[in-house]
C-alpha cells in the first residue's frame, strides 16, 4: 500500500515535470514495468485532466509492462488522448504476484498487467515468457524489441536476456535479479 501511494504521488510529480518541459522541448517516450509503469500511468492520467493546450505534444510513445492498475476502458481512453504516438500495454496472465496484490488494492478485477486493455489506439502485447513478477526486469528489452520500439540497442538487450535466462536456470523458483 505504501509503494502504491508513493507511485501515485510520484506520478503527479512526473506529470508536472513533463508539463513544464523539464526534460526538454521535444516529446518524450516513457517505458516502465510494475510500479514504474504505475507512476507513468498516473502521470498520464494527470496530464489528461489538463487542458489540451497544456498537454498536447508532450509525450510521444509509452510502453507499460505489468501495470498494476485497472484495465477499464474509460481511464485508458483518457490516457490514450495524451500520447501522440504508440501506447503499448504489455501483460502476462501468469503473473500471480501482480494478480493478488493489485486485486487486493484496486476495486477492479480487470488488471492491465494481466490482460488486454481493448481500447482503440492501445496496443496489447501478450508477454508469454513472463511467468512470475520478478521476470519482467530481465525481459523488458526483449519485449521492446518485439513490439519494434525505436532506438533499442540490440546487443544490450541480448546481454540482459542472457543474464535473465542464467538467473532463471540458477533459481527456477523465481527470485529477483541483481
Amino acid at each position: 500500500m505504501n509503494a502504491r501511494a508513493r507511485a501515485y504521488k510520484t506520478g503527479l510529480v512526473l506529470a508536472d515535470l513533463i508539463a513544464k518541459r523539464a526534460f526538454g522541448n521535444r516529446p518524450i517516450s516513457l517505458i516502465g514495468y510494475s510500479l514504474g509503469s504505475l507512476v507513468i500511468f498516473e502521470a498520464l492520467k494527470e496530464l489528461g485532466k489538463r487542458p489540451i493546450s497544456e498537454s498536447f505534444g508532450l509525450v510521444e510513445d509509452v510502453f507499460l509492462f505489468g501495470t498494476p492498475t485497472t484495465a477499464g476502458p474509460d481511464v485508458w481512453a483518457k490516457v490514450r488522448r495524451v500520447v501522440a504516438g504508440r501506447l503499448v500495454n504489455g501483460y502476462a496472465n501468469e503473473d500471480y504476484v501482480l494478480a493478488v496484490l493489485t486485486r487486493a488494492t484496486v476495486v477492479s478485477w480487470s488488471v492491465a498487467g494481466l490482460g488486454p486493455v481493448e481500447v482503440q489506439g492501445v496496443e496489447d502485447l501478450h508477454c508469454q515468457e513472463v511467468t512470475g513478477h520478478t521476470m519482467w526486469r530481465g525481459l523488458i528489452g526483449k519485449y521492446l524489441e518485439e513490439c519494434k520500439a525505436r532506438d533499442i540497442i540490440r546487443n544490450a538487450v541480448q546481454l540482459h536476456v542472457q543474464k535473465a535466462e542464467n538467473q532463471e536456470k540458477k533459481n527456477p523458483e523465481g527470485s529477483s535479479f541483481d
